[in-house]
């Protein structure tokens, strides 16, 4: 089963618990407005080799992930959009489950119910990119509705796969007070789950969210206290 791969980083202490083996495939589903990294929307094509997309045999890939099992509390798979090369994600959690690696899967949730079902069997938990719950609101921003997102979201924290969920704060254009509190009314049942609020940067951004303003520490603090009002025990941000 053949992948593409944006990029491999060996140690990260940011993409889950503990130091963990980042992967990131290429391609993405969402264009959303307020992208980092808008090289790894595109899906695959020959011309990228010139900007370091592999293309891997999932084997080829475990096996170079497994290098470095004695330093690492597990994988998390990124992206772009992971569950765009669902074929190879899920034949790759598999083969690293075979050999007790835990795996993570960072995802925008948007995948048919039955497969993102079937992945979760074969994963140990995700972290789920929110971008907005107003459906109109997200279809603005990504291009794409968000009923797919929340039914997975739902279901992910019904069955506790759930390690963390993840918004970015936009000032000015999304109503980010309105996507807290749906989120953390979702999550407040179960205290182990983490909510983050990511702080908006424009470095790296194209487009017309280029020229917004970072959110200010008072409003990051103000959404924080929302989530908290809620009964989320673990919302950070950042």
């Amino acid at each position: 089963m053949q992948g593409f791969v944006h990029k491999i980083i060996p140690f990260s202490a940011v993409d889950g618990p503990g130091n963990r083996t980042a992967v990131f495939l290429q391609g993405c589903n969402f264009a959303c407005a307020y992208c980092h990294n808008p090289e790894t929307q595109a899906p695959y094509d020959s011309s990228m080799f010139s900007a370091g997309v592999r293309a891997m045999d999932h084997r080829e890939l475990g096996l170079e992930i497994l290098k470095y099992r004695d330093f690492i509390q597990g994988v998390t798979i990124s992206g772009g959009e992971c569950t765009l090369q669902y074929e190879f994600l899920l034949e790759l959690a598999r083969y690293l489950q075979s050999f007790g690696i835990e795996v993570f899967v960072d995802t925008n949730a948007h995948l048919a119910p039955a497969a993102f079902q079937l992945l979760g069997r074969h994963v140990d938990k995700f972290i789920i990119d929110v971008k907005a719950s107003d459906e109109g609101e997200h279809m603005a921003l990504t291009g794409v509705g968000n009923n797919l997102v929340l039914a997975n979201l739902r279901y992910a924290l019904a069955e506790k796969l759930v390690y963390e969920i993840r918004t970015v704060i936009v000032p000015d254009v999304l109503n980010n007070e309105q996507t807290v509190a749906t989120i953390s009314r979702l999550i407040s049942a179960d205290q182990q789950v983490r909510y983050k609020l990511i702080r908006f940067r424009p470095q790296g951004v194209i487009g017309a969210y280029a020229h917004l303003p970072v959110p200010t520490d008072a409003y990051m603090t103000a959404l924080q206290r929302l989530a908290q009002e809620y009964g989320v025990t673990q919302c950070t941000k950042n």
